[in-house]
């Protein structure tokens, strides 16, 4: 996959005449693009029927998969719910594996009152039980630690490099727009890009930049970080200087627009991408 991006939604493009994610496949084969992401962030809420039907039609329309888990997850949290968010992440992986995506990705939840040391840990813990549960049944699929856009939130790139280093089976989603506004406007250069991607080829290998999971979105912050998402035209993240970071250290894997334009900012991050050079 060295050098070939594809590009897709975060949810059915907007533009799907009707609803359900077989037809957002097709839609978005219809539109030019080539991947999508089943934005699961409410729930997973899919019967091994409807499942099997999405990985038919991804096959035929030549579309590759990924998957969000839901945001309930907190594997910080009390043991109650760092059990259910445990459950989540292993239904996500199921049900993501059945579909026929490659990956899917997943907030690890907030620091609380634990330091920054004790979260990572805890995260680490529970990430050994999720692949060794998926592994014990037999569902392929890449469990993705995202780059979380709050300081409140476990998941800095240091923390997801080392998850992803420490436990077989977890890679980073690297979020470059989160990382932009969790450290408050900083990251915001070619150079900060290329610097984010030659940090994971140093802790990961090469094999990571050759299958990256990535989104992509305007954004706004604040002194806390994350805000919202805004349309690519409209933010002052310098998409067009990731997306050659992206083109010249030979990139692979999946762009996903996490825009609220959807299909729109999808195909210009597309079609910005390859008239580069």
């Amino acid at each position: 996959m060295s050098g070939a991006l594809r590009f897709g939604t975060s949810g059915i493009p907007r533009s799907s005449a009707r609803p359900g994610t077989v037809h957002g496949i097709r839609r978005a084969r219809e539109l030019g693009l080539d991947h999508l992401e089943m934005a699961w962030v409410n729930g997973v809420r899919m019967s091994d029927e409807s499942a099997d039907a999405i990985a038919a039609a991804a096959r035929e329309h030549d579309l590759t998969l990924t998957a969000h888990a839901p945001y309930y997850v907190n594997l910080c949290g009390v043991p109650e719910i760092v059990e259910r968010s445990r459950a989540r992440l292993e239904e996500a992986g199921r049900l993501g594996a059945r579909c026929g995506a490659q990956s899917f990705c997943f907030h690890a939840g907030f620091y609380g009152a634990l330091d920054g040391a004790a979260a990572s840990r805890r995260v680490k813990t529970e990430l050994r039980r999720v692949t060794r549960a998926l592994r014990r049944k037999r569902h392929s699929i890449d469990v993705r630690a995202e780059l979380t856009g709050k300081a409140s939130q476990v998941g800095s790139l240091e923390e997801v490099l080392d998850w992803s280093a420490s436990v077989p089976g977890v890679a980073p989603c690297v979020d470059f727009s989160h990382r932009y506004a969790r450290d408050v406007g900083q990251h915001n250069r070619y150079e900060d890009f290329a610097a984010t991607l030659a940090a994971i080829e140093s802790r990961l290998g090469r094999a990571a930049l050759d299958r990256l999971h990535v989104h992509i979105s305007g954004i706004q912050f604040g002194p806390k970080g994350e805000r919202r998402h805004e349309p690519l035209r409209e933010t002052r993240f310098r998409w067009k200087e990731l997306l050659r970071a992206l083109k010249d250290l030979r990139v692979g894997g999946w762009v996903v627009s996490e825009s609220p334009c959807m299909e729109d900012d999808a195909l210009l991050l597309q079609k910005t991408y390859q008239r580069m050079r």
